[in-house]
């Protein structure tokens, strides 16, 4: 204790020297890098920065940085240096669903009771426009970033710029592999889960799980529900290999409503649609080939909202909520816990903090017991 005593002091001493011989005239280097620069622990440097503060050498602001007692910064009022960032700036895609309003209102309400202001960035299915995004935000001058990341196999270069440089940002509903940073995902491996659990209690053994409008290899948060349910599948000693998805097409939905009608009188009792759009699209095909819901078939949707959009296919009207089965992946919790966690970065850039939502399922009247014996082929009356 002594030694460590003694080297935070011999830190302190170091900083005090320089900052007198005029170094570090505006701002101090972050922690981190005071860290390579002194080649002692993180927890060396924070009670050498404790001390300075303590001695009014030094003004610590969230969000902003480390400050000598004479910088410009650090001269103006003391409420301003204490109170929280003022913006955070919030990159969601344009979805055709109730996701990003969800999301958008956990965000703002929890930012709200802080002070903070939302910078909204609304991104297309276009990595060049997020980067694009990314950077505008930084130019505003935003204190951090939360990020709903594009559906793409890479990620764009600005996020990796965001991890070199240390800029506060957090990605929610979203982990890409090979960076350590923080994020807030929902529980989809558990609501799978609980979806294959209620499914099989119903005496359900033939299920299928539709993932047709999202390819897993480029979405973790589908990879994870897929990997759930055939968890859940395994665990009852049951196939967990019906997973019905479609290959890359100009017309994935046209491919995606012909597979389903197929698949359907394929002897399936009961599906597990992973999206708004894969929920409606197993509705209407039953529909097409007469497949009655929930009395032949069974169907659980994954983060519903009844709002979709399909060109060349006619897919309203769409079951309504109260009358769904279906798995909450709880957006405006999640959007809350970011934006929490989003503060905590920005008062400590090297703070990694994460969470994984949990989700609500909804019983509804879309799944009953399972029928005995395979659904007998019905002749299609509708053509989509």
């Amino acid at each position: 204790m002594d030694r460590r005593d003694r080297l935070y002091q011999q830190v302190a001493n170091r900083l005090r020297d320089e900052m007198d011989a005029g170094s570090y005239a505006e701002r101090l280097p972050t922690e981190n890098e005071l860290v390579d620069q002194f080649e002692v622990s993180l927890t060396t440097i924070k009670k050498a920065l404790s001390l300075l503060v303590e001695e009014g050498r030094i003004v610590r602001i969230s969000g902003k940085g480390t400050f000598p007692t004479t910088s410009a910064l650090a001269s103006g009022d003391r409420s301003d240096r204490a109170e929280s960032p003022k913006t955070v700036g919030f990159l969601i895609p344009v979805l055709p669903d109730e996701f990003s309003r969800r999301l958008l209102k956990g965000v703002t309400e929890r930012l709200a009771k802080d002070g903070v202001y939302p910078v909204i960035g609304l991104t297309a299915p276009d990595s060049g426009q997020e980067a694009e995004v990314i950077r505008r935000m930084r130019d505003l001058g935003v204190d951090g970033l939360i990020i709903c990341p594009l559906e793409r196999e890479l990620y764009n270069e600005e996020i990796l710029r965001l991890k070199l440089d240390r800029f506060p940002f957090l990605l929610v509903d979203r982990r890409l592999p090979g960076i350590e940073t923080s994020y807030v995902i929902g529980d989809g491996r558990g609501l799978t889960r609980q979806a294959v659990e209620h499914l099989v209690s119903l005496g359900h053994e033939r299920i299928a799980l539709a993932a047709t409008s999202l390819r897993p290899q480029l979405t973790q948060s589908l990879a994870e529900r897929i990997e759930g349910f055939q968890e859940a599948m395994r665990d009852h000693g049951l196939d967990g290999d019906e997973i019905w998805t479609v290959s890359e097409s100009p017309t994935p939905e046209a491919e995606a409503w012909t597979m389903i009608k197929q698949r359907l009188l394929s002897g399936v009792t009961a599906v597990i649609g992973t999206t708004t759009l894969d929920t409606v699209l197993i509705w209407r095909a039953a529909e097409a080939v007469r497949i009655r819901i929930p009395e032949d078939l069974s169907l659980v949707g994954f983060d519903y909202s009844g709002i979709v959009d399909s060109p060349g296919i006619d897919l309203a009207p769409a079951p309504a909520y109260e009358m769904l089965t279906w798995l909450d992946q709880s957006e405006e919790a999640m959007g809350n816990k970011a934006a929490e966690l989003i503060l905590e970065v920005i008062a400590d850039p090297s703070a990694l903090p994460c969470a994984v939502v949990p989700g609500v399922f909804h019983p509804g009247g879309t799944t009953a017991e399972a029928r005995s014996g395979q659904i007998t082929p019905r002749i299609e009356t509708a053509s989509r």
